[in-house]
């Protein structure tokens, strides 16, 4: 199969995955997942725009982000009759780039006078900051960690219940708490008439320690105890 064919299947298959997350519930499982596929098709795909600025991986996570929220919009949203997946999210990360791009100028333009060095040359401030970690190993290890909390192979997640409130699993709060639910305390606890300080209070004690063993057992964090 050529690079064309290839492109062609990917595009068919992004296509496929958006149309299943806008069939889906907005918060459901089946619509993170579809995501977290997503974002590690796209990633994979070398289609995205790339450089190597300080502000590159603040664009890149709010194009996912502008993707998670606006997927399905009638207005915002992609339409499949315009473009392909690829295009739509890379047309948005340019755009988040120019933004940046437009604003670190300005800053610039109001800074050069104290930059200046004694011999008279100029000094970009930008030049001096340290080059970001790259934003894709983040990216990657968020998509595992979404697909664990919804597959939950060993059922840990699912066998932690809330005592208080037993329909309330890790699990449950870890997929309304994080992206792309994103779901704030009071909301989850309206949905489950629940206490908004007990169920936040019991996903930093209990939520928090789950994702520090996930993390160290896949080696993103240091094999440290919780109590250092």
């Amino acid at each position: 199969m050529d690079s064309d064919d290839l492109g062609q299947a990917l595009n068919q298959q992004l296509k496929k995955l958006v149309e299943t997350a806008c069939n889906a519930p907005v918060g459901s499982p089946e619509r993170q997942v579809t995501f977290a596929e997503i974002v590690r098709l796209v990633m994979r795909s070398g289609k995205l725009w790339r450089e190597s600025t300080a502000y590159y991986p603040d664009c890149l996570q709010e194009m996912w982000e502008y993707c998670f929220r606006y997927v399905d919009d009638p207005e915002l949203g992609y339409d499949p009759s315009v473009c392909t997946v690829t295009t739509w999210l890379d047309d948005r990360l340019k755009k988040n780039l120019r933004r940046y791009r437009d604003r670190k100028y300005r800053q610039q333009k109001r800074h050069l006078f104290t930059m200046s060095t004694e011999d008279g040359q100029i000094v970009d401030p930008v030049d001096a900051l340290a080059s970001p970690a790259d934003a894709y190993p983040a990216l990657k290890m968020w998509s595992n960690l979404i697909r664990w909390v919804q597959t939950d192979p060993d059922q840990t997640l699912r066998n932690r219940k809330c005592l208080r409130y037993p329909q309330i699993t890790a699990q449950v709060l870890l997929l309304k708490w994080l992206p792309p639910n994103n779901q704030s305390w009071d909301e989850i606890a309206a949905e489950f008439s629940a206490d908004t300080t007990y169920i936040s209070q019991w996903y930093s004690r209990y939520c928090n320690a789950l994702l520090r063993e996930w993390g160290r057992a896949e080696g993103y964090l240091d094999n440290i105890s919780d109590d250092e």
